[in-house]
């Protein structure tokens, strides 16, 4: 195997990393580079993901670590556009190449420090108390950063909708959630194109996987066109709505 780190003792090194049970080694044919990804210029790059290693550097704290967590998210943004709630795409890369596909409806900040919660697991001396794949992304990301790997975060805002809903006799508009229907459209249109999904998301939501999406009438030739022509998705989304409303 040719692991993403071109390393050729991977194996060997895995075997003496503390939470080696929370790593997923992956194969670089298991990956695309993102420079080759076709939805590429829907993104961009919104943090660098990197070893925390941040001290104190005054007070009765000076030289201790700020941080019981292992990384970090390093926001390549505004600040106020990375905290607040919106929904998002983002794709994860290890060396430029693609890892996952994922989606959130809590906003950049909300996800990434829901990731960091993977540093709770037995193997560190901590509660087990984090879910399956925050675990798997948290050690899996720390371990590779400790071999020197690079590793990003490219994120999409997907566009705010608005659906109309009647409770009481009084007409409201509510925010739709719609970041499960794009997911589920950007994962498909990447198995299509590149034949498997990305190898860390194999722990995303079930219910969306190896199923129809919503609008399924995304046309055979999706994959050479640009999402960036945003017609059919929108007709999906529409589709969608529907159905959550019913």
């Amino acid at each position: 195997m040719c692991d993403i780190s071109l390393k050729e003792d991977i194996l060997t090194i895995l075997g003496s990393y503390i939470a080696k049970d929370w790593v997923k080694l992956i194969p670089i044919d298991k990956t695309v580079k993102y420079d080759d990804y076709n939805n590429k210029n829907d993104f961009k790059l919104v943090a660098n993901i990197v070893i925390d290693n941040e001290i104190y550097t005054s007070g009765k704290k000076k030289d201790q670590k700020k941080r019981n967590t292992l990384i970090k998210f390093v926001p390549t943004i505004d600040e106020e556009d990375f905290s607040k709630k919106n929904e998002w795409l983002y794709i994860f890369t290890i060396n430029n190449r693609i890892v996952k596909i994922g989606g959130t409806r809590t906003g950049l900040k909300g996800r990434t420090g829901s990731y960091l919660c993977g540093h709770h697991i037995p193997q560190r001396g901590k509660s087990g108390d984090c879910s399956k794949t925050n675990g798997y992304i948290y050690n899996t990301f720390d371990f590779y950063l400790s071999q020197g790997c690079t590793v990003e975060m490219y994120g999409y805002e997907l566009p705010k909708k608005d659906v109309e809903i009647e409770v009481f006799g009084i007409k409201k508009k509510a925010p739709s959630q719609t970041y499960h229907a794009y997911e589920s459209i950007y994962l498909e249109d990447y198995k299509r194109k590149y034949k498997e999904y990305p190898i860390l998301s194999d722990n995303c939501d079930p219910e969306y996987k190896d199923k129809p999406v919503a609008g399924a009438a995304v046309a055979a030739d999706t994959t050479n066109r640009s999402l960036e022509t945003m017609n059919t998705l929108n007709e999906a989304l529409n589709s969608y709505e529907d159905e959550q409303t019913n």
